[in-house]
């Protein structure tokens, strides 16, 4: 999981403040003192009292009377005036509504009334990507009949404000007032999916691809087991169109894959934060499910998987399914923080062309809904999630903590409840879809907040959708940082949060075969130090090493100082100073005496090559996709730092290219290529057969 994913600062609790006399001042009795912030309050000898909510717009910073020595007081006040219609908080005041301590997790169903909070049309605030999503969401649920995957059944769930508005569908041009129909091999294109509401509202959802239209895999001379054992290449920063051509070298090199970086639409910005124009964390804050990514479209993701089955390279998602984006980095256009001189900014963008969907987060707000009245909380329509989806927020303190390790916010990031069997279903669909279009597998982003028995249930949701059992080449693994909590997350089963042999018991208890666990693993991040704590029961001679996904780089170092795996002397990250030889050799043992392994041949099934790109210059974390060019700025541009486009496919490149802001194509370097296919069971290349 990216240490940098949240673009926000920490808010710090706050509570009544004392200051000259009393601060126990009946409500029509207090004088708004003009400060927006604590601190500054307190130095004015005022009272500081936040109220949330707050219809009546009190003030937060308030004079107190104090003794009065004049004559004795008159007759007391009348009641208290009505309270102002809702509207935005005074001052610098922004809403603390939903947050949570102690052993709740839960967001009160009272913040449901919170939800709606999309513009509608001709309202201030709407864009035309907005569609209806201010009255009607909805979302396809695609269930394949069997294994076969060449029919299914295509159910679209929707939601409406209004109860009493009947909800229709057209399914492939086709009205379905039941929002539901069946396809088979005879379905040759995408489905096209509207919604309608009888009150004139209508959604238009993303096409449905189905499976039995991807190509096969093609087959090809080496070890691969129908999937289940080979080398990936994880292309970081590789936009898909490079990666559909780049795909014919990596099936002649005898890599089994690759591994894309998250699809989803996802945060952008106009905006620099910390002065570099869309980081790469970003990547890692979803906006919706659609596959509308910053490395291409949907129809450029189902060009790029049909090249690369079509030459016999399988393609592996990287799912994001513990959270959605940062508190604060959304499409409100209001936004500011007290903490910080009341700086205030306005909404964030995402990846998808011409727009972006809407997406709402309760933090660093300080507006209502026009239809609510109410404080923004997290709403992202286009999933669609509403305000009870997610945990309610509380800092992720404690890492050994299990109540917090599954529902704190981690780095601000508002947090699925994945206890709730709706948000199980929905992240089981968006699996599905992924499968539909191609892909033969997925890594599951920040799996250790992901409560274990909660994904027990998604995977038992997916295995029932794609046909009741999993597909034979197919796999997933989990990522589980281990940290200093492995006891916790792998080694003792009855700890309450184990990632180990209660998971895996959990599995068979859930209906899942022996061999269906072993498709279900865990990337090892103990590897290559201490690769014992990243197996079950920290126990290689009981548990074996069949559920292992390793390697040596990894991204989540790809960033100054990160500190979330401990490779000591044994490993090392190219970009932060390590020598290309010495890098190299690492990469090679990976291949041909990884440690733990007994059994070279049979152990560690799944490896992975991470291929990467160098910091621009001062360190830039943007990408060198172009969209981390500072020409593309348009607010608060001064002082950002820019990282220009380079192309990621270069048919010359030998691996271990240099350069600020350059691919490094570790990948195809002839070492490490030839340590691969000899594990493999291939015959070696020669340096000149190596280029393409």
């Amino acid at each position: 999981m990216p240490t940098l994913h949240s673009a926000l600062l920490s808010l710090v609790a706050v509570t009544t403040t004392r200051a000259q006399g009393t601060c126990n001042v009946p409500e029509h009795e207090k004088t708004d003192c003009g400060i927006g912030d604590q601190k500054g309050c307190e130095a004015k000898g005022c009272c500081w009292k936040p109220v949330d909510p707050n219809p009546s717009n009190l003030p937060w910073c308030f004079n107190s009377p104090g003794p009065s020595p004049g004559p004795s007081p008159g007759p007391k006040p009348g009641p208290a005036p009505p309270p102002a219609p809702p509207g935005p908080l005074v001052g610098c005041q922004v809403f603390s509504g939903n947050q949570c301590t102690g052993d709740v997790v839960e967001t009160d169903p009272s913040f449901e009334a919170n939800r709606w909070f999309t513009p509608l049309k001709g309202e201030e605030g709407y864009q035309t990507s907005f569609q209806d999503y201010g009255r009607l969401v909805a979302h396809a649920d695609v269930r394949y009949s069997d294994n076969t995957l060449t029919s299914a059944t295509v159910t679209v769930v929707a939601k409406h404000k209004d109860p009493s508005v009947v909800v229709s569908c057209i399914l492939g041009g086709k009205v379905e007032a039941s929002c539901k129909s069946e396809f088979s091999a005879k379905q040759k294109e995408p489905l096209s999916i509207v919604v309608k509401g009888s009150d004139g509202s209508e959604v238009q959802l993303e096409d449905v691809d189905f499976r039995w239209n991807a190509p096969d895999v093609k087959p090809r001379d080496g070890d691969y087991r129908g999937g289940q054992k080979g080398a990936l290449v994880e292309m970081f920063g590789w936009p898909h169109a490079d990666i559909e051509k780049e795909c014919a070298e990596l099936a002649k090199l005898g890599y089994m894959g690759v591994k894309v970086f998250p699809v989803h639409e996802q945060v952008m910005s106009a905006e620099p934060f910390q002065n570099m124009l869309n980081p790469w964390y970003f990547m890692y804050q979803p906006v919706s499910y659609r596959l509308q990514g910053r490395m291409g479209t949907r129809a450029d993701l189902r060009k790029m998987i049909a090249t690369c089955r079509s030459v016999g390279v399988r393609v592996y998602a990287d799912a994001v399914t513990n959270h959605m984006s940062g508190g604060g980095n959304d499409a409100n256009t209001h936004h500011r923080n007290p903490q910080a001189g009341c700086t205030k900014w306005g909404n964030k963008t995402s990846s998808l062309p011409g727009g972006h969907s809407p997406f709402y987060t309760q933090d660093f707000t300080y507006t209502v809904g026009k239809h609510t009245g109410k404080q923004p909380l997290q709403e992202f329509p286009a999933v669609p999630y509403g305000p009870l989806d997610f945990h309610c927020e509380r800092a992720l303190s404690s890492w050994t903590d299990p109540l917090d390790l599954n529902a704190g916010w981690l780095t601000g990031l508002t947090d699925l409840n994945t206890e709730r069997e709706n948000v199980q279903e929905r992240i089981a669909a968006y699996l599905t879809d992924l499968i539909g279009i191609g892909f033969s597998g997925f890594r599951l982003d920040a799996a250790k907040h992901i409560k274990p028995d909660d994904l027990v249930g998604i995977l038992s949701k997916f295995k029932r959708n794609v046909g009741g059992s999993l597909p034979t080449d197919f796999f997933t693994w989990l990522e589980v940082l281990l940290g200093g909590e492995a006891d916790l997350l792998m080694c003792n089963p009855d700890s309450g949060y184990n990632f180990g042999s209660y998971f895996t018991g959990k599995l068979a208890k859930a209906g899942f075969t022996a061999a269906e666990i072993n498709q279900i693993k865990t990337w090892n991040s103990g590897y290559p130090k201490e690769p014992e704590k990243g197996v079950d029961d920290c126990s290689i001679a009981k548990s074996g090493l069949q559920r292992q996904v390793i390697q040596n780089d990894d991204h989540d170092q790809q960033n100054p100082g990160s500190s979330s795996r401990d490779m000591g002397d044994q490993g090392c990250v190219l970009i932060k100073g390590c020598d290309e030889a010495k890098h190299r050799a690492f990469e090679v043992e990976l291949f041909t005496n990884p440690p733990g392994s007994a059994d070279n041949k049979n152990d560690y099934p799944i490896r992975t090559v991470l291929s990467s790109f160098y910091w621009g210059e001062d360190s830039v974390q943007g990408m060198p996709d172009g969209k981390s060019d500072c020409s593309l700025c348009t607010i608060n541009c001064e002082g950002c730092k820019t990282m220009p486009y380079a192309a990621a496919y270069d048919p010359s490149s030998k691996g271990y290219d240099t350069g600020k802001g350059k691919y490094t194509r570790v990948h195809r370097d002839s070492s490490i290529v030839n340590a691969m296919r000899a594990w493999m069971g291939l015959t070696e290349l020669a340096p000149r057969e190596v280029i393409v």
